[in-house]
């Protein structure tokens, strides 16, 4: 894909185009979109810079079924699990794949991320937004966690489900001692029974957090919070499997 953006827009389309497109700005000539140029000028004289979208121009292009995770939420819960290049994830409630494709950006391609998702119509979205990436690192599991079986243990999880405690047991078994697990939910009565099922477990919880993202405008000398916040979407749980201490 291709982004075309100046100071006032910008959009994805696909590398090539058989066809002018019209916009508000005006006119782009397909032989100018499609050639080597760096500045794409429309019949008005209005100009876009046309570059190689990076990651996150692409998540916001991703195909959506299930609610997404947001990026706020997303790096701070990659962040919590320690990733790094080459680790083994496992993603549990795949949804759309917005977090699997996180991941899969974060372990490169000498990781591996294994996303599960048990419905069907999210598998095929997971695996569309997977090739929009063009990652080869990651498989997609369809069916319920309890089914999977792993041959190598994970350096990292995250559950995304509506009852992750139904799931300790397996998540205990499939992580490397040591290793963190995240368990994200969006309201206070599940975070409440995961921490109380995970109690007699050998999954330690280590902190619980709700991230608020507020943005600012600045106009030369004066700055205020933007009227609109980016608050409540769930709270990360951080657990660490601990066993034999």
């Amino acid at each position: 894909m291709k982004l075309l953006i100046n100071k006032k827009k910008k959009k994805l389309y696909n590398d090539s185009i058989n066809h002018d497109i019209n916009t508000n700005e005006g006119l782009i000539r397909k032989d100018d979109f499609n050639s080597q140029k760096e500045i794409i000028t429309t019949h008005k004289g209005v100009s876009f810079l046309k570059l190689e979208p990076d990651f996150k121009e692409l998540f916001h292009n991703i195909k959506r079924g299930p609610q997404i995770i947001t990026l706020k939420d997303a790096y701070f819960i990659s962040a919590q699990l320690g990733l790094m290049n080459k680790f083994n994830v496992l993603d549990c409630g795949g949804g759309s794949g917005a977090l699997t494709c996180v991941f899969a950006n974060i372990v490169g391609d000498k990781g591996r991320v294994v996303s599960v998702e048990r419905e069907a119509r999210f598998v095929k979205i997971i695996k569309d937004n997977v090739s929009m990436f063009k990652f080869k690192n990651v498989e997609v599991f369809e069916g319920d966690l309890n089914d999977y079986k792993s041959r190598k243990k994970f350096d990292a999880a995250n559950l995304d489900v509506p009852n992750p405690w139904d799931y300790i047991k397996q998540i205990i078994n499939l992580l490397k001692n040591g290793s963190a697990l995240t368990v994200y939910v969006p309201n206070t009565t599940q975070l409440t029974v995961m921490g109380e099922k995970a109690k007699d477990s050998n999954l330690f919880l280590e902190n619980v957090y709700e991230i608020i993202q507020r943005e600012w405008d600045v106009y030369g000398s004066v700055c205020h919070p933007k009227f609109k916040i980016l608050g409540h979407t769930g709270f990360v749980m951080v657990f660490k499997k601990l066993e034999g201490v």
